[in-house]
């Protein structure tokens, strides 16, 4: 089934479920690519296939609670990797 992709068209690759809008269109070794607006990549246009809008609206929602969750888990890291390491230098006394 060929569907027709242009500019603007949401599109979903099945192969990773990333959607996405194409912002461009352009061939490369015989082969025609479509560039997503939710990743920067580019896609090959006979393995893409048409989204709905809520299907991007849904992952986009998801991809933003994954990216608040990692901002978090690094705000968390950076709270803790600057803490004093404890002084063990005297742990052992009395043990020889």
């Amino acid at each position: 089934m060929n569907m027709i992709l242009e500019v603007g068209s949401p599109v979903r690759y099945p192969r990773t479920g990333t959607t996405g809008t194409i912002v461009r269109i352009e061939e490369r070794s015989g082969h025609l690519f479509a560039e997503l607006d939710s990743t920067g990549m580019l896609y090959r246009t006979d393995l893409l296939v048409a989204a709905t809008l809520s299907e991007k609206t849904i992952r986009t929602e998801d991809l933003n609670e994954e990216l608040k969750q990692v901002e978090k888990e690094r705000s968390d890291r950076r709270d803790h990797s600057f803490q004093e390491i404890p002084n063990l230098d005297s742990a052992c006394n009395g043990a020889g």
